[in-house]
């Protein structure tokens, strides 16, 4: 295996679910997520400026600061690698901050916009909220670092999608080329309302209907999220004892955000980074479990993943998983979650069947996995896909390795 990167260990805080367990449970019993309007009523919204109120998955209101829910995942991960926090500190590891970063809420901009003076300020709670202390980017970095003793200060990837599995590419890169030994990627997905207004802009909330690969899907199911994946080098520790490790190989391609509502343009350069990826994992098609695609229920981005699957597999029935429409999109940290999914369903041999809500586009109705008893499998290799808004296209090749591979 040389330098592969191994997934060795992961946490995260949903709406859906808090620990991989509850994830899997709640996948197996075909629960959806439980959402509430952004807005206080409808008028709001269209004030606002928006057709209608939109309904998202939040997490729940805790006394826990997002910084300590981010110490807490850390902890969590650490525990299940085997591994003490102390870890962090050493020379060969690097920590990536993913996801918007702290931010301020765009109505609290807009109310100060129209009150602004000094009394304003005293009674307006909400004017408050613009304090600079909340838009720090550096905030959660410099917390991090010094709480962990790191030897270099987090890099933060604070960008509108892709960002956890862009950092994902970037640690295997790392951990392959012999650069770095343990990498923790770290994702804080929170909503906004400026962020309720690009998806609308992006005609990402055009239907009621979230489905992925569906035929009347035209919107996400917008959620909330942190997560927190450590990657290892093979080797890190001496002799892996650790049965049913899975390794990642990636591969990452920039192409032109004008043109991401492209579909053609986009699922060509899917294509190629589907095959890229395998080539370089020297695994085929049909070697491959399954493949979980970016699919979030937005018309064009799905459209162009189908027609690219298509094109890869033929006339191969390799299925297809996406949950999006049951567990909801948490933009820029969805990444990781597929690949905890995915993970887990390489090391139980089983596939767990969405629940959908809509008919399937005809290009996947024979892959998409839905509406169907739990399908087992003995392969090794899974892929999944990642797209971003920015252009960037990322695949990765998940193979689980046995105990007796895993200590050569």
């Amino acid at each position: 295996m040389g330098n592969a990167a191994l997934i060795s260990g992961y946490s995260f805080s949903l709406p859906y679910a808090n620990h991989p367990e509850q994830l899997m449970s709640n996948l197996r019993q075909g629960m959806c997520v439980n959402t509430a309007p952004w807005f206080a009523s409808e008028e709001e919204a269209i004030k606002c400026g928006f057709k209608r109120n939109v309904s998202v998955a939040r997490l729940n209101a805790k006394k826990e600061s997002d910084l300590d829910l981010i110490y807490r995942l850390i902890e969590e991960a650490m525990a299940q690698a085997g591994l003490t926090s102390a870890t962090l500190a050493g020379e060969s590891v690097r920590v990536y901050l993913t996801g918007l970063g702290p931010r301020i809420d765009a109505m609290d901009y807009k109310s100060f916009y129209d009150k602004n003076d000094i009394e304003d300020v005293a009674l307006s709670a909400s004017i408050k909220n613009l304090h600079v202390r909340n838009m720090s980017q550096d905030y959660l970095a410099f917390k991090l670092a010094e709480k962990y003793r790191l030897q270099i200060l987090p890099a933060a990837m604070h960008c509108t999608s892709n960002s956890a599995l862009t950092a994902i590419h970037l640690g295997c890169q790392a951990i392959e080329r012999g650069g770095l030994d343990l990498v923790c990627i770290i994702n804080c997905s929170k909503i906004n309302t400026q962020d309720i207004w690009f998806l609308e802009n992006q005609s990402m909330l055009a239907s009621k209907v979230v489905q992925p690969f569906g035929k009347n899907s035209q919107a996400v199911l917008f959620a909330e999220g942190f997560s927190v994946m450590l990657l290892e080098r093979h080797g890190y520790r001496g002799i892996q004892e650790r049965n049913n490790a899975v390794s990642l190989k990636s591969n990452y391609i920039q192409t032109s955000a004008g043109r991401s509502h492209d579909t053609g343009w986009l699922s060509a350069n899917l294509l190629k980074v589907m095959r890229s990826v395998l080539s370089e994992a020297a695994v085929t098609p049909e070697q491959l479990c399954a493949i979980i695609p970016h699919g979030n229920g937005s018309s064009t981005s799905d459209k162009s993943e189908a027609k690219a699957i298509s094109m890869l597999v033929g006339e191969q029935k390799i299925p297809v998983l996406a949950y999006k429409g049951m567990m909801g999109y948490t933009a820029t940290g969805s990444g990781i979650i597929d690949l905890i999914i995915g993970a887990e369903a390489l090391r139980k041999g089983e596939l767990i069947p969405a629940v959908a809500n809509d008919e399937i586009s005809d290009e996947l109705s024979h892959h998409l996995l839905v509406n169907q008893p739990v399908m087992p499998h003995q392969k090794l290799h899974q892929l999944k896909t990642g797209l971003g808004v920015d252009g960037s296209i990322i695949g990765v090749v998940l193979s689980l390795f046995a105990k007796e591979e895993t200590s050569r």
